[in-house]
């Protein structure tokens, strides 16, 4: 084929083909990019379905336990989940009370020696127990001796009697603290 145009003209036709190429282009990527957009829309619209038809089901699920039964059985377990934590505790304290008890009546009583209350505390940030001890003495001397029995005893610190205890010679009341460890 032998090409007779005018350059002029073969500028013109070549420009013309640029034009229909970038229009066809230019379509393509704004038909690309409608479809993207419709497809964004749809699952902007499943995720939005799936949204309400999960709320939905929330509100029943709500609905269905707020009952008065599920309300009272929601009742009764939370207070055996209380009791549980209370003899978790229990225990877990009981074990050092009743060593620390073990020494305390390990100590040896003089004759005349009573105790009327006993009060023992366990710390939770340590390891001691602190213990309070009320009580009546015949007489001074077995209140030392009773003192003395107590700083014998290597698990037994801090020994407190009240200053009220020294006071009488006879027929005492006596108020007495001090830790186990």
């Amino acid at each position: 084929m032998i090409n007779l145009l005018p350059p002029e003209e073969k500028e013109g036709l070549r420009l013309q083909q640029v034009k229909k190429l970038v229009a066809i282009l230019g379509s393509a990527v704004v038909v690309i990019i409608i479809c993207l957009i419709l497809i964004l829309f749809s699952i902007n619209y499943y995720i939005l379905g799936e949204i309400i038809s999960q709320k939905f089901s929330l509100e029943q699920a709500e609905n269905r336990y707020k009952t008065s039964d599920f309300l009272k059985y929601k009742n009764i377990l939370q207070n055996y989940n209380k009791g549980a934590a209370q003899l978790k505790s229990f225990y877990k304290e009981g074990m050092g009370i009743s060593s620390a008890l073990e020494n305390i009546l390990a100590v040896e009583k003089p004759v005349g020696i009573y105790f009327s209350n006993l009060s023992i505390n366990m710390r939770e940030n340590n390891d001691k127990i602190i213990v309070n001890i009320s009580g009546a003495s015949d007489t001074r001397d077995s209140l030392l001796v009773f003192k003395k029995n107590l700083e014998g005893k290597g698990e037994i610190k801090n020994i407190n009697f009240s200053p009220e205890s020294w006071i009488n010679p006879s027929n005492i009341n006596f108020y007495l603290t001090f830790e186990v460890y």
